[in-house]
């Protein structure tokens, strides 16, 4: 793989096609924000930390919903050539308030 291969898509294209991903996929989930962090793993593979900021009540979140999210993810970032792996994370936005 070159080196233009491993760049994927910018982070600003990356975070639009997940949120989009997202919203289709979870209708009642309000999207604050999506942040993409470009690294690599453990063995040196591009990965993409992808963290989603929701304002959402946990009781309306589907936790299996969740758990598929890659299997709606992965096809959708793919389509547009970006082979990174997403690594995914959910924060409520009251979390992370409380937590600055």
């Amino acid at each position: 793989m070159d080196a233009a291969e491993q760049q994927g898509l910018s982070v600003a294209e990356t975070r639009r096609i997940i949120r989009k991903t997202l919203e289709n996929q979870f209708c009642g989930m309000e999207i604050v924000s999506v942040a993409v962090t470009e690294d690599q793993d453990g063995d040196g593979e591009p990965v993409l930390h992808v963290t989603v900021v929701h304002d959402t009540d946990r009781e309306e979140l589907d936790p299996s919903l969740l758990s598929s999210v890659l299997r709606h993810l992965r096809p959708a970032l793919s389509e547009h050539g970006e082979r990174r792996f997403p690594v995914m994370s959910f924060v409520a936005a009251e979390d992370r308030a409380e937590a600055r």
